[in-house]
C-alpha cells in the first residue's frame, strides 16, 4: 500500500465537494455539506461559547480567520466548530465536530486600524477527520486576480445591518474587481480608503449582496476550471453591510501562500 504524503494527500481532497448538491445580505440558505471548509469560530462568553466570527479548514490541523477576530483573545477561549450547517439542529446526516485551538499565529504586520494583513491561523490540539461534511479548501499556488470571477461567500452572519443571526449557513455570489475601481466605488460612497493589492474586493456597484457582521474571518472562494474550491480571499471588512458602492473588502490569499506553507510546517 503507497502511503501518501500529507502534502500530497490534501492536494487530492481540497476543495471538493463530497455531498450531492442540494456576514451574508442577499444570499440564499446554502445545502448540506456544499460549503465542507466552512468553520463557525466561537468565542467564550460567560458562560457558553457564542458564533464570533468564520474561518476555514486548512488541512486536518489548522484553520485559517481574520486576524482582527482572535486579536487579543487567549487561545483557550476559542472553539471551532467544524462541519456545522443548521445551528439549531443536533440531526444532521453526519454530526459536527468541535475543537479546541492550541495556537493562534496572527500575522506578525497585522494593524488593527487599516486592517492590513488582517490573517491568522489556529492549530487544533487533536486533528479532525475528514468526513462529507469537513473538508479543506485549496491555497493559491499563484497569484492570480481573479476580477471578474464569482466568488462565494458563505457564513452565519447578520442577515442585514444590526439584522438577525441565520440559524442555516448563508451563501452569496459576489463579483471580484479591481481594486483601483474598489477605491472609486467607495470614493463616490464618500469614503476615501486606500485599497492595497493584499485586499482583494468583491460586490455589486447596486449593492444588495455582501457579507456582514459574524461573518468576518470566513472564505471567500473561487471554483477552478476542474470545479474544485480556491481560497481567494478571508472576509476582513467593509462599510455597513451590502450598500451601493461600498464592496467586501477581503485579504487576498495568493499574496500570504508563502506566509501560510511556512506556518503550516508546524
Amino acid at each position: 500500500m503507497v502511503m501518501l504524503s500529507s502534502a500530497l494527500l490534501l492536494a487530492t481532497v481540497c476543495g471538493r465537494r463530497m455531498y450531492p448538491e442540494g456576514r451574508i445580505v442577499g444570499g440564499e440558505k446554502s445545502s448540506f455539506g456544499k460549503w465542507p471548509w466552512q468553520i463557525s469560530l466561537r468565542q467564550w462568553r460567560t458562560s457558553t461559547y457564542l458564533h464570533k466570527c468564520g474561518a476555514a479548514l486548512l488541512n486536518e490541523n489548522w484553520a485559517i480567520t481574520a486576524a482582527h477576530c482572535v486579536d487579543n483573545v487567549p487561545p483557550s477561549d476559542l472553539l471551532l466548530r467544524l462541519g456545522e450547517h443548521d445551528l439549531s439542529t443536533e440531526s444532521e446526516p453526519y454530526l459536527h465536530q468541535e475543537r479546541r485551538v492550541q495556537i493562534v499565529a496572527s500575522h506578525p504586520q497585522f494593524d488593527p486600524r487599516t486592517f492590513e494583513y488582517d490573517l491568522a491561523l489556529l492549530r487544533f490540539y487533536e486533528p479532525v477527520t475528514f468526513q462529507p461534511n469537513i473538508l479543506p479548501v485549496c491555497v493559491p499556488h499563484t497569484d492570480e486576480n481573479f476580477v471578474g470571477r464569482t466568488a462565494y461567500v458563505t457564513g452565519w452572519g447578520r442577515l442585514y445591518e444590526d439584522g438577525p443571526l441565520p440559524s442555516i449557513l448563508q451563501e452569496v455570489s459576489v463579483p471580484v474587481i479591481n481594486n483601483s475601481v474598489c477605491e472609486s466605488m467607495y470614493r463616490s460612497a464618500g469614503y476615501i480608503e486606500h485599497i492595497p493589492h493584499i485586499f482583494i474586493c468583491a460586490g455589486w456597484r447596486r449593492g444588495g449582496f455582501d457579507s456582514c457582521e459574524g461573518d468576518s474571518g470566513g472564505p471567500m472562494v473561487i471554483q477552478r476550471e476542474d470545479k474544485r474550491f480556491l481560497l481567494a480571499g478571508v472576509i476582513s471588512w467593509g462599510i455597513g453591510c451590502a450598500e451601493p458602492n461600498q464592496p467586501g473588502v477581503y485579504t487576498r490569499i495568493s499574496e500570504f501562500r508563502d506566509w501560510i506553507n511556512q506556518i503550516l510546517q508546524f
